[in-house]
């Protein structure tokens, strides 16, 4: 297994405009972070093949942000004050899941990539308040550099 991540010349991630990434988050309500973790999901597996970042958990997450977001601009059409109210009650829950997930996954796939180097190359602190913005700013710098530090 190890010489198998030693045989890839490449560090093989797809570069990502970081504006982009921020009006997307923001516009999005936070889908575009779940969509984000789901759509390099194989570009993770190359660096490490055990399951670190929850996916079932993401894919849960995209669902949940979609009927949120969609529920945020019809919700008030549909439901009567008792509804919106216990609807609220479950979207906070499920919001500090969200941050949690979004945590606990950008900071594995830190280790991730700093296990591939065997390099430190994040600051926590930044990853902690940036999240996949950071992340995605330090992965297309290591793209722009070759995959070599």
């Amino acid at each position: 297994m190890q010489s198998e991540l030693a045989t890839h010349s490449t560090f093989e991630f797809k570069k990502t405009n970081i504006f982009l990434m921020i009006i997307l988050s923001i516009v999005t309500i936070g889908t575009y972070n779940a969509y984000w973790f789901l759509s390099r999901k194989k570009y993770f597996r190359n660096l490490n093949a055990k399951n670190v970042i929850p996916y079932k958990w993401w894919i849960f997450m995209l669902i949940y942000l979609i009927l949120s977001l969609l529920y945020s601009l019809f919700g008030p059409v549909f439901f009567t004050e008792y509804g919106i109210a216990v609807l609220d009650s479950i979207d906070i829950i499920l919001a500090f899941y969200f941050v949690g997930c979004l945590n606990y996954s950008a900071f594995r796939a830190r280790e991730m990539i700093e296990d591939y180097f065997e390099e430190e190359i994040f600051q926590s602190w930044l990853l902690a308040v940036f999240n996949i913005w950071y992340l995605q700013y330090k992965i297309n710098r290591l793209v722009d550099a070759g995959g070599n530090l």
